[in-house]
């Protein structure tokens, strides 16, 4: 039994059409029929019954189906873990993440990545997106997570891992945490609350107000527990997005309520997470855990 064939057999049960599956493998559709009929003959088991124009799945051929996307996850991170021990000179990984961000899965990611890669050691740095921008650009980090903000650049590996929903964080107690969602007219006489710090106010403040159309006054935070704690004591409300409101549950703060923030029309609005590195500097490493993170930030979502 060969990996390929394998995958060839999801495909044809994933789109149940020989022909589907053939066009997305870039093979054609009798190699697809011979690559199947080859695993059947090497497992000893009918996989497929096939009747004139579609196909069913046997119960061998259902067992297959559920284990098999495993196996192939499995294979592929022994060939990434092979690539990566083989390259002696990666022993340390460092990875920037944005200074409001939990940053709950990227620890999961980071003890995740440690358990198939242990001699790799992960360093973390924070920052706000400038601050993160500018450590990528001097080669103090490998890569960035981070929203997007400016045009991507084609000398970056720009890899979107998630788009959500802006949030709106009150404190239960504000007049505003009964409503089912806010727009940006209903928070023009309240405070925002913004993480920065004060070489970074300005330019933070800036995107807010010229790109967000956040009218609010401003007041500032040094850490996210601060913003938490701000907003907590009524002293404002903090804009984060679904994945901050997940990380906010996580840290049990019943006294903070989120609620949607929609744009013209009552349309919400979206914010885009990227993973950003250095073509030049793509490692085996770096790309085993943008694929890492990205599977953590599958399961905060769900």
């Amino acid at each position: 039994m060969l990996l390929k064939q394998l995958d060839y057999f999801i495909k044809v049960v994933e789109y149940r059409s020989f022909t589907k599956a053939a066009a997305a493998a870039y093979i054609s559709q009798s190699a697809i029929s011979q690559q199947i009929q080859a695993l059947e003959n090497s497992l000893g088991v009918q996989l497929l019954e096939r009747h004139n124009r579609s196909f069913s799945l046997t119960s061998a051929g259902e067992y297959l189906y559920r284990h098999a996307p495993d196996l192939l996850e499995s294979a592929a991170q022994l060939e990434a873990a092979t690539t990566i021990v083989g390259q002696r000179q990666i022993s340390h990984l460092t990875v920037g993440y944005l200074r409001e961000y939990s940053g709950i899965d990227i620890a999961r990611a980071v003890s995740t990545f440690n358990q198939h890669f242990p001699k790799i050691q992960i360093n973390l740095r924070q920052g706000n997106h400038e601050e993160l921008y500018d450590l990528l650009n001097d080669e103090k980090v490998d890569l960035i997570f981070s929203d997007q903000r400016r045009a991507l650049s084609d000398e970056y590996i720009n890899r979107k891992l998630v788009t959500t929903n802006l949030m709106i964080l009150f404190s239960s107690h504000h007049p505003l945490a009964s409503k089912k969602s806010v727009g940006r007219a209903d928070l023009t006489d309240q405070a925002c609350i913004l993480i920065a710090p004060e070489s970074q106010q300005k330019e933070e403040a800036n995107y807010y107000r010229q790109t967000l159309g956040i009218k609010s006054d401003f007041v500032f935070a040094q850490t996210l527990e601060g913003a938490y704690t701000m907003v907590a004591a009524n002293r404002g409300y903090m804009i984060t997005d679904q994945l901050g409101v997940v990380s906010s549950r996580n840290l049990n703060l019943p006294m903070i309520k989120s609620l949607p923030l929609h744009g013209a029309g009552g349309t919400l609005v979206h914010r885009d997470y990227y993973l950003f590195w250095q073509e030049e500097r793509t490692t085996p490493a770096t790309e085993e855990f943008a694929k890492t993170l990205e599977r953590e930030i599958a399961k905060l979502e769900d």
